[in-house]
């Protein structure tokens, strides 16, 4: 059964659903690039790993209860001809509470192995200010920008705060958005309400090869029908934060009653 709204579903967007759906996410995108994309390319998850520590405000999202320990590590003994040391114990203390890994879709060419378009879907650490999944996810995505490589950016949840490439590009829901490598003083972008369907994009390539298309709607509706969304999502709840205005959610009542 297909989601009963016709973009994205706002109730997938719950702090403790999110981490699956974006697992989905980035598998079903990876699946259908693989079967669309000539042979001499391949889509590939890859992972970035970085520390959050305790006093991190997007520890809240990943683990609700947090405690610092301190332990004493074990007495060393070193034995010698003559005399017999005694380390001092120690207290032992985390420097990092946390190491937290994110994932996102890696074309290359099969060839040279060579990154050709690195597409990332947020998660709300990335939105999350003064945060170091937001600190990390910057640092990287400039990196991309200074790099030989196309990147595209989805955003499909609507709590945080944006930091897209131009002012006003992000007034909607929902963004996404295109780097072309060899043009990055332009930016293609697709904001998209929530009333609306999700958009299908361009996917490039290397200059010698056409862009493939990515229907990001029916991404959408293959997570929710194949992972379950289906059966786990409870209507009559409220959407999560932030607040919708009151149009939207005249509309949206009205559509979940077709779920319920």
């Amino acid at each position: 059964m297909p989601s009963p709204l016709p973009g994205m579903n706002p109730w997938m967007e719950a702090p403790e659903l999110w981490p699956g759906v974006h697992a989905a996410l980035i598998s079903e995108i990876r699946s259908r690039l693989n079967a669309s994309m000539p042979p001499e390319y391949f889509a590939d998850v890859e992972e970035r790993v970085f520390l959050c520590d305790t006093d991190d405000p997007m520890i809240r999202l990943i683990v609700p209860d947090v405690t610092v320990r301190e332990s004493m590590t074990p007495d060393f003994h070193e034995s010698r001809s003559t005399a017999m040391a005694t380390i001092t114990p120690a207290l032992q203390a985390r420097v990092a509470d946390l190491q937290v890994t994110e994932r996102r879709i890696v074309i290359r060419s099969s060839d040279h192995q060579e990154i050709v378009t690195v597409i990332e879907i947020l998660s709300p650490a990335n939105k999350l200010q003064g945060s170091a999944g937001r600190s990390s996810y910057l640092s990287k995505r400039r990196e991309l920008l200074q790099s030989e490589s196309h990147f595209i950016e989805i955003d499909l949840l609507r709590a945080g705060s944006r930091a897209e490439p131009a002012p006003g590009m992000g007034r909607r829901d929902y963004l996404i958005w295109l780097s072309r490598s060899q043009d990055r003083m332009h930016v293609d972008y697709w904001p998209t309400p929530l009333e609306s369907p999700l958009p299908t994009i361009p996917v490039p390539l290397l200059p010698r090869d056409r862009d493939v298309t990515l229907d990001m709607q029916a991404v959408l509706h293959d997570v929710y029908d194949r992972s379950g969304y289906v059966r786990r999502l409870d209507y009559s709840r409220s959407v999560p934060a932030p607040p919708l205005a009151d149009a939207q959610i005249d509309w949206l009542n009205k559509l979940a009653q077709n779920a319920v």
